[in-house]
């Protein structure tokens, strides 16, 4: 198979294209043809040393694909040879083929309607969106959300969801562009929070009663004004740290406001609660079909670009998701 290995943590610098051996499927496991990888924050950092999970090199990173099953094992009855999936595997995405186990790692049937490159991004942001807005956040139709970093790929995913849920969206983003995303999948209020003053933004769209409910993958500096942005018995969710720093906040001020700070972790919960994890999917599905959610792709690129596709994220210029496309191998 053909794999981009992480050789060192150095980045994009440290991947290098390799043809390595096909692994071997086990009884519980299945083998997918990828047709396509999405690439992910986490994925850059991982490349880094930078991520929560540290991996020491080679590996082959990458966190989510879509494509065909082509090998089933004996004990597998999830799937079946044919079918169109994707799979949230955490790691080892960056490759023609990928074997998972179904029952430790996210494999969805995917809609008929859904295209692979579609697909390939859908899982992982739409998984955290909607886990961490209904399971965390307990969001109700016609709420406030305020959804930072909402040109970015788990932000704009956020803001289909929260549009799809019901509820008031207010999207913040950091330049004309990715705000002109947000506005394109349903908020009702789009904020450039580096040229405009978020607290007071967010204050007047909702009358002085600020957000019930933050979602935030950004963390950084932009924590202090969203952290003022929200309303009595507002619930903060912390989803990553796109900025780069882990902001600190003193434990005092959750009783100002009488706020609860929130940690999203969809990965670890949706191992931990895999039938919660397949509900919420047959919901993202649904609004998939019926026409109310996309993923935004802002950047398709071929398989031998990938070092260039991630260049570009960790710098901070994506807009939604990057999904880099595999051609098919010839039998």
């Amino acid at each position: 198979m053909k794999a981009w290995v992480a050789t060192s943590l150095d980045g994009e610098d440290g991947l290098q294209l390799q043809e390595l051996p096909s692994l071997q499927c086990a009884s519980t496991q299945i083998r997918i043809a990828n047709q396509a990888v999405a690439l992910n924050f986490p994925d850059v950092l991982i490349t880094r040393g930078k991520y929560q999970l540290r991996l020491e090199p080679p590996f082959v990173p990458g966190s989510e694909s879509a494509g065909v099953v082509t090998e089933v094992g004996a004990d597998v009855n999830e799937v079946a040879v044919g079918d169109r999936v994707l799979t949230v595997c955490g790691v080892g995405a960056f490759a023609d083929e990928v074997v998972v186990a179904p029952s430790l790692q996210q494999v969805h049937i995917i809609p008929e309607a859904m295209t692979f490159t579609q697909a390939a991004c859908f899982g992982m942001v739409h998984g955290t969106a909607l886990h961490g807005l209904r399971q965390r956040g307990g969001l109700q139709p016609g709420e406030t959300v305020l959804v930072l970093g909402s040109g970015g790929g788990c932000g704009s995913a956020a803001v289909g969801v929260a549009a799809a849920m019901g509820a008031r969206v207010i999207a913040g983003a950091s330049s004309p562009e990715k705000c002109a995303v947000a506005d394109q999948l349903g908020a009702g209020h789009v904020i450039n929070y580096t040229t405009e003053d978020l607290r007071e933004r967010v204050l007047d769209i909702t009358d002085g009663a600020g957000a019930e409910v933050v979602f935030d993958p950004v963390g950084g500096a932009l924590f202090d004004q969203a952290r003022r942005c929200v309303g009595w018995n507002g619930r903060y969710l912390v989803v990553g740290f796109a900025a780069g720093d882990i902001p600190v906040m003193p434990a005092n001020y959750t009783i100002l406001k009488s706020m609860a700070l929130i940690g999203v972790a969809y990965g670890m919960s949706a191992i931990k609660d895999p039938a919660m994890n397949r509900a919420n999917f047959a919901q993202l599905f649904a609004w998939y079909d019926a026409g109310q959610l996309r993923a935004h792709i802002g950047n398709v690129a071929a398989f031998g670009e990938l070092r260039r596709s991630c260049a570009q994220m960790y710098a901070g210029s994506a807009l939604g998701k990057t999904v880099i496309e595999i051609e098919p191998r010839t039998p």
